[in-house]
């Protein structure tokens, strides 16, 4: 009797699927990223736990909810665009590749806006040098916009590149990075609203 032999996989069916470094590298760079944050926010509840008397110190005022809460909802909502870019770079729909990275970095940069706007109010009844509640506000808070203007900077760069046909179904780490590092930013911000906004308002 004649035994046929099962067809061999071929080599690339046989390796698992795994990520580029390049991803990997993005990834540990967010860890490192997280570490600063959460120093932050423990030197910013070790003062809040050991500070006498109400919190926020001295006269300072409950921080407003409002603008936050549209700035919240913004970067909520720039995530949806920013998973869209990575999925239609995947496959290959340029088009949509370019509406969802314009999207995010619009957002974005409303995001941004806001923040401006409402330190240009915050600064007229609170010094950074008013207390250690004040430092812990603006140094925490503008750490993170800082790292939403480099989201920004990062969505342009990707952007540009989409627009010259630079990402296939098979290449697009760039788009993977931007949109991984996007996610980071809006997890981190929601950290914020809740440690420096609600907490301390309701």
């Amino acid at each position: 009797m004649t035994t046929v032999a099962a067809p061999r996989p071929a080599p690339d069916a046989a390796r698992p699927v795994s990520r580029e470094p390049g991803w990997w590298g993005m990834l540990f760079f967010i860890a490192t990223e997280v570490a600063l944050f959460l120093a932050l926010f423990a030197a910013y509840f070790y003062v809040r736990v050991h500070s006498a008397g109400d919190w926020p110190q001295g006269d300072a005022e409950d921080p407003k909810l409002l603008r936050p809460a549209i700035m919240t909802g913004l970067l909520m909502t720039s995530s949806i665009p920013a998973y869209l870019a990575e999925h239609s770079a995947k496959h290959g729909r340029q088009g949509r590749l370019l509406l969802s990275l314009g999207a995010t970095f619009l957002l974005g940069a409303a995001f941004l806006g806001l923040q401006a706007w409402e330190y240009s109010d915050s600064l007229e009844r609170l010094s950074p040098h008013d207390s250690a509640y004040a430092s812990l506000f603006y140094t925490i808070t503008s750490v993170h916009g800082a790292h939403v203007a480099a989201g920004l900077v990062l969505l342009l760069w990707t952007l540009g590149m989409a627009l010259a046909g630079t990402f296939t179904p098979e290449r697009n780490l760039a788009v993977q990075n931007v949109s991984l590092y996007w996610h980071f930013v809006h997890g981190v911000w929601l950290a914020v609203f809740g440690s420096l906004y609600l907490s301390v308002s309701l």
